[in-house]
């Protein structure tokens, strides 16, 4: 399957709910890399996954590029996810990347926060003050334009750690053209947490998958939900 194909099928979904004109829209990748979620990078299901989602941020962005975050109990930034990394990018910019923190627990506050300030928030230097100043970046550069809207696509396979302070952001960033399509993979837990996410927020949505093994019509009927192209048109 081509990047040119799977964005035939995203346009196939969006058409299917009334959205043939795709407003721009940057696309964003948060995605978990706790211990738990060990085998899905060995065993490619997150490289087959970042491969689709790059197709839905072809589909949006008029750059092709996806801005990709990592997170366990800290937060890392690997490059920018473009169509030329289709295929390898999960091995190359993450497995092999030693400044990518791995393996460790499940917190939400930290990459969240991250994702607002790099997205809507004046840029701020790497190491600032005050508590995400704690968490160590990988370089990527900031986006400039703060005046887009953003999809954020946020997977993780477990609760988290700190579910106060991911609330306050998630209430925060209401103030922001940004939605989060929040995302639960496995069943070893019952994602609490982000579906009150989902029922109290109008800028979020919650969706399940067993596990990474899904067809990608599927994925797409998932992620680009009626409710998140109800919210691409009201802006």
């Amino acid at each position: 399957m081509s990047l040119i194909d799977l964005k035939k099928k995203t346009r196939i979904v969006l058409e299917k709910r009334a959205l043939p004109q795709v407003p721009r829209c940057r696309v964003g990748l948060c995605i978990d890399i706790s211990g738990s979620m060990q085998n899905e990078y060995q065993d490619g299901l997150v490289q087959e996954t970042v491969d689709r989602l790059l197709a839905i941020a072809g589909t949006f962005d008029d750059n092709g590029e996806m801005e990709v975050w990592t997170f366990n109990q800290k937060y890392s930034t690997p490059p920018v996810a473009r169509a030329a990394d289709y295929g390898h990018y999960v091995k190359q910019a993450i497995l092999d990347n030693p400044a990518v923190d791995k393996w460790g627990g499940t917190n939400y506050a930290p990459v969240m926060n991250a994702v607002l300030d790099a997205y809507f928030r004046k840029a701020q230097k790497a190491g600032s003050g005050g508590l995400f100043g704690l968490f160590r970046k990988v370089e990527q550069s900031m986006v400039k334009d703060t005046q887009l809207p953003a999809l954020c696509l946020f997977l993780t396979d477990g609760d988290n750690n700190d579910a106060a302070e991911a609330e306050r952001i998630l209430r925060e960033a209401q103030k922001y053209p940004i939605y989060w399509q929040l995302v639960g993979i496995g069943n070893d837990t019952d994602f609490r947490f982000i579906k009150k996410m989902a029922k109290d927020l109008p800028n979020a949505g919650f969706c399940h998958f067993p596990d990474l093994r899904i067809a990608d019509e599927a994925i797409y009927e998932a992620l680009l939900t009626s409710e998140l192209c109800d919210w691409l048109r009201r802006l």
